[in-house]
């Protein structure tokens, strides 16, 4: 494949668009085509394809960029699809996280589970379904490539809209494997090294053999054997002795992870998770709620709605910056998964990742058909998940409970249903921090408060 086009839902996402734009321009098997940016933030598309076009001279690629209002339009004939949106963006996500806490719910991040998470469903799952639905008719085939969260629930709609569209769900959270297995297990990232290059390439050929099992923001290591040598009990032993990995540097930074959460979690339950704290928390109240400052005792702080304006702003100006030429770009792979996969796609290949995708029975204690995470094998083909047996003991039960909650979420978000948002919100564990009779009250209230994001809940 010389040309493609590729059509980016989200194109003006000023988090996304530099690091994975590179990544793209870096693809040598491919010289030109059509990038096709959708996205109702004018000021932030157009920088961005500004940027593509100091691109295209610096890497002396014949991309034609194209800036689209219609979807359907955009999708014609596109070999890729990526989706990096939020409907509502800020606005939005500011009810999410803030309208909860009146009702004594207080979650960090707001992009997984909880009420937060729901809230962030009810908006993101019509118009990923309403996607498909459109590739279906004017891209069937296609690849589509997500990166938007609520990651489970979003990939769950997507397949079930799709009937020849191939949906690659992707996350970045395993990409700090190497930060928790140099300091345990002293399997330490080579320097200069890619990230990608160390998990799939570097660690097997070390004779580290692994498997990662779980839901997205809640995948955890439950296979860790090193030349044979079963490795989960040095692993324990190190939660045993260590409260976080490394020092207490200060760094009030909310992304920064000091790893506390994670290893009081293979204390009790014997296994290492592996997403950052702040999403794994979410998933347990007894993590975050007053008695622990909401998780500071764990290290973990709010990503509060201004800080994220505030980091997008300076994002928008990065970018504006690289296409006056005012900034360097570096153009060293960021290791982006969703490029690999169009690499081994393009080319013909292979290429092993971390997906989320239906439950084929890679997770043996799985309801089938829910949405999982795991290592798969990713060829022009399709996806290949790696078999990853049993989630262990709680884990497991958890993950249970909340692929159920992902189901009932979906099923509210397509029907417009309030009666179900209330039971998915009655089954949540962290709706265990309001009162049971005020859930209601509660769903009214996000969903009236993201009113325009919502069209099927106001028929």
């Amino acid at each position: 494949m010389s040309t493609m086009i590729l059509t980016v839902i989200g194109g003006g996402s000023v988090n996304w668009m530099s690091g994975l734009m590179r990544d793209v321009y870096l693809l040598d098997e491919v010289e030109g085509g059509e990038i096709r940016l959708v996205d109702p933030n004018k000021e932030h598309v157009e920088a961005v394809a500004s940027m593509l076009e100091t691109f295209n001279k610096i890497k002396n690629k014949s991309y034609k960029i194209s800036i689209i209002e219609d979807q359907c339009e955009a999708l014609k004939g596109a070999n890729f699809v990526m989706t990096t949106f939020s409907p509502g963006a800020m606005d939005a996500f500011y009810n999410d996280l803030e309208i909860p806490i009146k009702y004594g719910i207080r979650q960090p991040v707001s992009m997984t589970v909880g009420p937060c998470g729901i809230s962030a469903a009810l908006r993101t799952v019509s118009a990923v379904y309403e996607l498909v639905e459109n590739m279906e008719k004017y891209c069937p085939g296609a690849w589509l490539l997500n990166v938007t969260n609520p990651m489970s629930v979003v990939i769950n709609a997507m397949y079930k809209a799709a009937k020849t569209v191939k949906i690659i769900g992707m996350c970045h959270e395993f990409h700090a494997f190497p930060s928790l297995m140099g300091p345990i297990l002293g399997l330490e990232k080579p320097e200069g090294m890619g990230v990608v290059e160390y998990l799939y390439k570097w660690l097997p050929a070390q004779g580290f053999d692994y498997t990662v099992a779980g839901l997205n923001h809640f995948i955890w290591l439950t296979k860790a054997n090193l030349n044979g040598k079963d490795m989960i009990p040095v692993i324990r032993e190190y939660a045993e002795n260590h409260w976080q990995i490394g020092e207490d540097d200060g760094d009030t930074n909310p992304f920064h992870n000091k790893c506390a959460a994670k290893l009081a979690m293979c204390r009790q339950f014997g296994y290492l998770p592996l997403a950052g704290d702040r999403h794994q928390i979410e998933f347990y109240p007894s993590l975050c709620n007053p008695m622990n400052g909401y998780g500071m005792k764990y290290g973990v702080s709010k990503t509060t709605v201004d800080y994220r304006r505030h980091m997008k702003a300076q994002q928008l100006q990065d970018i504006r910056d690289i296409a006056a030429g005012k900034k360097e770009v570096s153009w060293v792979t960021e290791g982006e998964e969703m490029t690999e996969n169009m690499r081994a796609i393009i080319n013909g290949t292979s290429n092993v990742t971390i997906v989320n995708m239906p439950n084929q029975g890679q997770i043996s204690n799985m309801p089938m058909g829910a949405i999982v995470e795991t290592l798969a094998t990713v060829t022009k083909d399709g996806i290949t998940p790696h078999m990853s047996g049993d989630l262990p003991g709680s884990v497991g039960t958890l993950c249970r409970l909340h692929a159920d909650i992902h189901e009932l979420t979906v099923q509210a978000a397509l029907q417009g249903d309030r009666r179900l948002v209330v039971e998915a919100l009655s089954l949540d564990p962290s709706s265990g921090c309001a009162d049971f009779s005020e859930l209601g009250k509660l769903a009214d209230e996000l969903i009236n408060a993201n009113k325009q994001w919502l069209p099927r809940f106001f028929k």
